[in-house]
């Protein structure tokens, strides 16, 4: 994948992210230090007790101790109730895949970048039907299409995706 951090100002535009979920994104490099000192400065008001104290340190960090950002944020997320893995992978797959679609027209090959991206979240099911090379289902021929009908099939097969991803991740699609 080209640029594998994604910003948070383009992560809040869809939707809400646990601790838990932060700390996974920071954790496979999705998010960078200066994104989840921007994340708790925007939640600190909504925080538990417990909670404010690291969430306010946290928000508070500088460059100089940006080491600690990986430690508070953890255990921010140990305060919540676990979530599965399976879930956080699959909010990351989503979020990576709209950042994908939103740059699509920037990218050299964004078809190429999807398959990059199935192959680093360990070949999800869920998002085979717009993998430029795995077989088709159905009842789609690609052999009796032009090769640009057949992206373009690839393409609405990625948006359909991210827009039932959207539902389920808290917000409607907005300007994909």
């Amino acid at each position: 994948m080209t640029d594998k951090q994604i910003p948070i100002s383009f992560i809040k535009r869809r939707c809400q992210l646990s601790w838990q979920e932060a700390a996974w994104g920071y954790e496979h490099k999705f998010l960078g230090w200066k994104d989840i000192i921007e994340l708790a400065r925007s939640l600190a008001d909504g925080c538990s007790d417990d909670a404010i104290v690291i969430v306010k340190e946290l928000s508070s960090l500088d460059k100089d101790r940006v080491w600690l950002v990986g430690e508070l944020l953890n255990k921010l997320a140990a305060s919540e109730q676990p979530e599965s893995d399976e879930h956080l992978r699959r909010k990351w797959l989503y979020l990576v895949l709209a950042r994908l679609f939103d740059r699509r027209r920037d990218l050299d090959d964004p078809l190429g970048e999807v398959e990059a991206v199935y192959a680093d979240f360990d070949y999800p099911s869920e998002i085979e039907g717009f993998v430029r090379y795995m077989p088709v289902s159905g009842t789609y021929d690609p052999a009796k299409h032009p090769v640009s009908d057949n992206e373009s099939r690839l393409f609405m097969l990625w948006e359909e995706y991210l827009d039932r991803k959207s539902k389920e991740f808290g917000f409607a699609k907005k300007n994909l």
